[in-house]
């Protein structure tokens, strides 16, 4: 018997293509740098976790992103969150924007009086470290503006806020939360299984015009709300059984968590046990509120720093290897952007230090030829 085996036809969906380093289908955050970090977009059937930062700002920005991109995409949207009203959530999705509109003007090259001694390089365009590829998925948004109301009608959006658990606990016939100690897990894990397991969703290959893909957003999953009897126990059963009905349908779950809140609970491998269940995990690490950060000249460019958990292999050998892990976030006016972190030229020279340099030569000996420099 031979050992290759054909590859399924992959399914077509709007707003997904296959990705270049495991051929499966990906889909886009909403935001263009954080897709290049992690190869381009996220599979279908995969769990990114956020660590949020200490105010849950930024993390609501991406959780945006998210959701606006499914918007876009007519995709079926999930969205579930005990902090905030998910309809008003929804209504402050940002607005895309065109390609044309985002391009930003041509920066003029420096004058020639500007750079008298490396002439030059006169003619070279600057240096953008943001990160983002060349073969976009996603599309751009205009944080300063919200989407328009009327482009919600008619779109597959299912809300959870946690009311739906005092209903049933008021009727008699109910059922008990089963396995979990907590009935917003219980609730919310009802919820996600019966949009899921709807004939879009489903892996089979019989109707591929039908397909669509889910797109479930968890907004602050483990706040002081959600605390309970057997919250950790019940967190941890809640999301493995939310993997298994993820990667067995066409969805993909955005999940944010805010790990600071962890720490003070029995479990302390808490943190570790929901990174492990994710199969895409990074955090940000905000400076508001440190003292030593924002004083930092380094840092004086950035409001945080990205920090990357965990990158799985689905579908490949090997995960995707990001080009660097020295990552850095801005909230501009009008976009969320991700650069790579720069450390600037140490140019300024210590007191009282010898203006004698040693110059390096093509000898054999290596040493150099010390030789005064005067400035």
């Amino acid at each position: 018997m031979s050992g290759f085996v054909k590859r399924r036809r992959g399914i077509t969906i709007k707003g997904a293509r296959l990705s270049l380093h495991s051929g499966q289908s990906i889909v886009s955050s909403g935001n263009p740098s954080l897709d290049h970090i992690f190869g381009g977009g996220f599979p279908v059937g995969s769990i990114i976790g956020l660590e949020e930062d200490k105010y849950g700002n930024y993390a609501r920005v991406l959780a945006k992103y998210f959701l606006a991109e499914g918007v876009v995409n007519d995709h079926a949207l999930l969205l579930a969150s005990l902090e905030e009203d998910p309809d008003q959530l929804m209504r402050k999705l940002p607005t895309p924007v065109e390609e044309k509109s985002r391009s930003s003007k041509a920066v003029p090259p420096p004058s020639a009086d500007g750079m008298r001694i490396a002439f030059r390089y006169n003619q070279l365009t600057p240096v953008d470290s943001e990160q983002k590829s060349s073969q976009s998925l996603g599309h751009y948004f205009d944080l300063t503006k919200a989407i328009d109301p009327t482009t919600l009608l008619g779109k597959d959006i299912t809300y959870w806020s946690g009311s739906e658990v005092a209903m049933e606990q008021d009727e008699p016939t109910t059922t008990t939360s089963g396995p979990f100690e907590s009935s917003y897990f219980a609730s919310l894990l009802s919820c996600i299984h019966r949009k899921a397991r709807e004939q879009q969703f489903t892996l089979n290959a019989t109707d591929d015009t039908n397909k669509n893909v889910l797109r479930i957003c968890l907004h602050s999953v483990g706040s002081p709300v959600w605390y309970d009897r057997g919250f950790s126990k019940d967190f941890v059963h809640f999301l493995t059984v939310l993997k298994a009905i993820v990667r067995n349908t066409l969805s993909v779950c955005f999940i944010t968590m805010p790990y600071h809140l962890f720490h003070h609970l029995e479990d302390s491998h808490l943190c570790a046990k929901l990174t492990n269940l994710c199969d895409y995990s990074f955090g940000l690490e905000a400076f508001v509120g440190q003292a030593e950060e924002q004083a930092n000249p380094l840092f004086k460019e950035y409001h945080g720093l990205l920090n990357i958990g965990k990158i799985t292999a689905l579908n490949s050998l090997a995960p995707f290897t990001p080009e660097t892990r020295d990552l850095a976030f801005k909230l501009k006016r009008s976009k969320f952007v991700i650069e790579k972190l720069h450390l600037p030229p140490d140019l300024a020279a210590e007191d009282g230090q010898s203006s004698s340099t040693i110059v390096p030569t093509m000898s054999c000996s290596g040493g150099g030829v010390k030789s005064k420099l005067d400035f």
